[in-house]
């Protein structure tokens, strides 16, 4: 289960969802794009999800950010955590490419952690998938098979913000060095113990249970209430028997609402809403964002500007397109000409745009088209002028 010549097909096929494995030099000649200072510059804004966990003398304790101080709180061996850095920090957003033969609406995002030697969380289990880059320093990783109902470990909750499993066998027991990974699929028991200060890098993948799927899409429930019917039973004589009590609810009837339901999941609207719920990520647009004009991005253009895409923006597309281009970002719905389709996606993958797109000229349906689309990503907070994108 070590693999030194990663190859994301076979990964896909033999590891993903099925076994753990460590790749060695998973990103060859690594350089850490964050270092602890500006981890616990992150950890004292507001809004950031940042946490320290900490042993000492037996003991475990957990304090959640922001932090004012940490002197307080960094005793004996520690680490911090601090969730969603891919959408602060570009170049630790750009770890998320590495894993791009993964669809963007399963990424969820980036922890950094800093820890000192012998931290660590202790042995636990996740719902997800997780691969863990391995910074400067080192960090011995244990792991074991995956837990079931029938060998489930016994929990161990020694702080209310911190849940453990007992100790388990492990079957890979590897330290991990710069630019090696490990990666565990969900219900794999795993312990990391550092043995010199190290930052690790956390890339992190959700998978919604059928019940979170269904909240999440009723949750937008802009996009599907046109969707939604009443219920109705003119033929309520040949859906009950004559024998009925008023107090049963008939199979028939129970049918009949669960039809109605199935054809809500399956209409247009509830996709619709199922991409917006998919496409949440949580992302820190600014408050107060400079609203610009078509104008004013037309003229950017035609002078060379560039624009570029912020840290940890993920936009997702379905599969089946109709009359129009759709795709979501965060929550929100885009839709342009299906006439700029492949420069809409070009646009939607890169980092920073300069120009036109190729072939394109001023005054035409298609760069309107496009230039209208950038003004919205712009105006949402998604794209920025790249000299002010370099403020954030």
């Amino acid at each position: 289960m070590i693999i030194k010549n990663f190859d994301p097909q076979h990964f896909v096929k033999e590891y993903w969802q099925k076994k753990p494995c460590l790749i060695r030099q998973f990103v060859p000649n690594f350089v850490d794009p964050i270092d602890e200072n500006d981890l616990a510059g992150l950890a004292q804004e507001e809004g950031v999800d940042s946490r320290i966990v900490s042993h000492s003398d037996g003991a475990w304790d957990v304090h959640q950010g922001p932090f004012d101080d940490f002197e307080p709180y960094c005793k004996g061996d520690w680490a911090l955590l601090v969730q969603g850095v891919n959408n602060y920090i570009d170049d630790v957003n750009a770890l998320a490419s590495i894993v791009d033969f993964i669809p963007h609406w399963r990424f969820d995002d980036v922890m950094v952690s800093y820890s000192t030697k012998n931290a660590g969380v202790g042995a636990h289990t996740d719902q997800y998938d997780v691969f863990i880059i391995q910074g400067k320093g080192s960090r011995r990783w244990q792991v074991g098979l995956p837990i079931d109902a029938t060998t489930n470990a016994k929990l161990i909750i020694p702080h209310p913000l911190l849940k453990q499993i007992e100790d388990f066998d492990a079957l890979i027991d590897e330290v991990l060095l710069p630019g090696d990974a490990i990666y565990i699929p969900p219900q794999h028991p795993h312990k990391g113990m550092t043995l010199s200060p190290c930052l690790n890098y956390s890339l992190g993948f959700r998978a919604p249970t059928n019940l979170e799927a269904l909240t999440g899409l009723l949750d937008e429930s802009d996009s599907i209430t046109q969707a939604q019917s009443r219920y109705c039973d003119p033929d309520i004589a040949e859906l009950r028997v004559a024998s009925s009590s008023p107090m049963q609810v008939s199979t028939n009837e129970l049918n009949k609402l669960k039809d109605t339901i199935v054809e809500l999941l399956n209409s247009p609207e509830a996709e619709q809403a199922l991409l917006q719920y998919l496409s949440r990520q949580g992302l820190a647009t600014e408050q107060e964002l400079s609203l610009y004009e078509i104008a004013d991005i037309s003229e950017a253009v035609a002078q060379g500007e560039t624009f570029e895409k912020l840290p940890g923006v993920k936009p997702i597309y379905a599969e089946r397109q109709l009359h129009t281009f759709t795709f979501y970002i965060d929550g929100n719905r885009f839709e342009v000409d299906k006439s700029i389709f492949t420069q809409t996606v070009t646009l939607l993958e890169s980092r920073q745009v300069q120009g036109l797109p190729q072939g394109f000229t001023l005054q035409t349906a298609q760069s309107t088209h496009w230039l209208n689309l950038l003004l919205q990503l712009v105006n949402a907070g998604y794209w920025d002028f790249a000299e002010n994108s370099d403020q954030h």
